[in-house]
C-alpha cells in the first residue's frame, strides 16, 4: 500500500483519512493488538504484570522501520513474523516469552484491520455529519424554491430545490447510520490461534478474547472469524453505500451547474489551462474521480469472502490495500462534498426561468386532477396526454390544445408549478426531523454499552 505525501494524495487521499490508513497507522494498529494481548494475558494472570508493561511501552510505531518489514514480509506473506521478531528483540529478555502469546498472524491483522477502520471511520463520520448539515440548511432555505425536475435527463414536472435536498440529506443520513452500526456493533477483534481454538490458553481462550476486546474498544465476536469475513465485508459495503450517495449529488451538482443550466455552482469554482472564463465543478469531479473507484473495490472485498478451511492462500492478503484504498478514497470523497456544499450558491431566479421554459406540459398531472370531475378520470388523462402531445408537436401550449380538445377545459382554474408539489412539504419535514435526531444522537459520546434504542435510529 503506498504511504503518503505522493502526487496524488491530495486529490484521492485527503491528509485526514492518511493520518489513519497511513503505513504507520497499520504498524501502529498491529503494535497496539500485540500491546493489548499481553495486557489481557496480564489482568487473567497468565502475562506478568512487567512483562506486559514491558511489551506495551516498546509498541510505538515509530520506532520501527515500517519500509524494512515490508520487504522482509515478503518471504511469509505476513508482516507479522518480521514485526514479532523486531518486537521481541527490543523487550527484556524476561518478557520475551509473553510477546504474541497464543495468537497467530491473522490475529493481528485482522484486528489490526478492525483498528485501523473503527479509526478511519471515527474520521470519516464527522465529516459526513458536516456534508448532512450543510443539506440540511439548504433544504430549509429551498423548501419552496420551484425547480423542473428531471428524470432520465429531460423535464419532467416541477418540484423544489429544497426537495432535491431533502433526498440528498436522507441517502446521507441512512449511510451514517449504517456507518455508525458497523463502528459499534460489527468491527471485532480477531484472536483465535492457529486455527481459531486458541489452544495456548486452554479454557481461559474465549475469555481472554473479550479481554483483548475490551483493551481496544472493539466488539468481543461469537467465535473468531479467521475464513467467515462477513464482519469486515459489511465494513467495505458500508464505505461503498456511503461512496454511492456523495456520488448522486455530486454528479447533480455537476449537471446543475453546466453552462446551459445554470441552476448552482460552486463557491470556489475550478479554473481552467486554456480557458480562463472558465467556472468548473472542481469538487464535485473530486468526489466523482474518487466514488467512480469505489464500487471494484468493494467488488474486490465480496470476492474475497470465500475463503479456504482456517485460512486462506491469497484472498485474505488482497483485502488489506483494498481496505485501505476503500477508506481513503471514501474520506477523501466525504471531504470534497464537505467545501462542495459548505458554500454551494444557488440561482433560485434561474430555476424559475428553466420551469418557466419547460412549458406548461410538465403540470400535466395537476391538470388531470382538476379536469377529473367533469370528464372522469380516464376521460381526463386521455384528453390531457393529447393535448400535450400537440402542444409539443405544434410549439403551443398545452392549456390551448386542451381547450380545443375539451371545451370544458376552459372553465378550470388552469394550475400553476406551486398547485404540483403534493407531499413536498411533508417530506421535507420528515427528512429534517430525521437529520435532527441524527445530529443529536452523532453529538453523544460513542458508548459501547449502549441499547439499540439509544443508538442512532435504524
Amino acid at each position: 500500500m503506498p504511504d503518503r505525501g505522493g502526487l496524488f494524495d491530495p486529490l484521492y487521499a485527503t491528509e485526514s483519512v492518511l493520518a489513519s490508513t497511513d503505513d504507520t497507522a497499520w504498524l501502529q494498529a498491529m503494535l497496539d493488538v500485540e500491546a493489548a494481548i499481553a495486557r489481557a494475558g496480564a489482568k487473567a494472570g497468565l502475562v506478568p504484570a512487567a512483562s506486559a508493561d514491558a511489551i506495551t511501552a516498546s509498541c510505538v510505531a515509530g520506532d520501527f522501520d515500517a519500509a524494512d518489514i515490508g520487504r522482509r514480509a515478503v518471504a511469509s506473506a505476513t508482516w507479522i513474523v518480521p514485526l514479532v521478531a523486531e518486537l521481541r528483540a527490543r523487550v527484556p529478555a524476561s518478557a520475551r516469552g509473553f510477546v504474541h502469546l497464543g495468537a497467530t498472524s491473522q490475529d493481528v491483522i485482522d484486528t489490526a484491520m478492525s483498528l485501523v477502520v473503527a479509526r478511519t471511520i471515527d474520521v470519516i463520520a464527522p465529516v459526513l455529519l458536516d456534508v448532512a448539515t450543510s443539506l440540511a440548511d439548504l433544504t430549509r432555505a429551498h423548501r419552496n424554491t420551484l425547480q423542473i425536475g428531471r428524470t432520465l435527463l429531460q423535464h419532467a414536472a416541477p418540484t423544489t430545490f429544497g426537495l432535491v435536498c431533502a433526498g440528498w440529506l436522507t441517502g446521507v443520513d441512512e449511510a451514517l447510520v449504517d456507518l455508525d452500526r458497523i463502528r459499534r456493533d460489527r468491527l471485532a477483534v480477531q484472536f483465535g490461534g492457529a486455527v481459531g481454538t486458541l489452544a495456548a490458553y486452554g479454557d481461559d481462550g474465549a475469555h481472554l478474547a473479550a479481554l483483548v476486546a475490551d483493551e481496544l474498544d472493539l466488539v468481543a465476536p461469537t467465535m473468531p472469524w479467521h475464513t467467515t469475513r462477513v464482519r469486515i465485508d459489511e465494513a467495505a459495503a458500508a464505505l461503498g453505500i456511503v461512496a454511492g450517495s456523495l456520488a448522486g449529488i455530486a454528479g447533480d451538482v455537476a449537471l446543475l451547474s453546466g453552462s446551459d443550466v445554470g441552476e448552482v455552482a460552486e463557491g470556489a469554482p475550478g479554473g481552467s489551462s486554456s480557458m480562463p472564463y472558465k467556472r468548473n465543478p472542481s469538487r464535485a469531479v473530486l468526489v466523482t474521480a474518487c466514488t467512480h473507484q469505489v464500487p471494484a473495490l468493494v467488488a474486490t472485498m465480496l470476492a474475497a469472502a470465500a475463503q479456504e478451511h482456517q485460512r486462506a492462500a491469497g484472498r485474505w492478503q488482497a483485502e488489506w490495500p483494498t481496505m485501505t484504498s476503500l477508506l481513503r478514497l471514501v474520506g477523501s470523497a466525504a471531504t470534497h462534498a464537505r467545501s462542495m456544499l459548505s458554500d454551494l450558491a444557488v440561482d433560485a431566479r434561474r430555476m424559475r426561468t428553466n420551469l418557466d421554459a419547460a412549458g406548461d406540459v410538465v403540470l400535466a398531472d395537476a391538470v388531470v386532477a382538476r379536469l377529473a370531475p367533469a370528464l372522469g378520470r380516464t376521460r381526463a388523462a386521455s384528453v390531457v396526454a393529447e393535448a400535450a402531445a400537440r402542444a409539443v408537436r405544434a410549439g403551443t401550449t398545452m392549456r390551448v390544445a386542451l381547450v380545443d380538445l375539451a371545451p370544458d377545459a376552459a372553465s378550470i382554474e388552469f394550475p400553476g408549478p406551486e398547485d404540483c408539489l403534493g407531499a413536498t412539504t411533508t417530506w421535507i419535514d420528515r427528512a429534517l426531523a430525521a437529520h435532527d435526531e441524527i445530529a443529536r444522537l452523532a453529538a453523544r459520546p460513542r458508548d459501547a454499552s449502549a441499547t439499540t434504542q439509544e443508538r442512532m435510529p435504524r
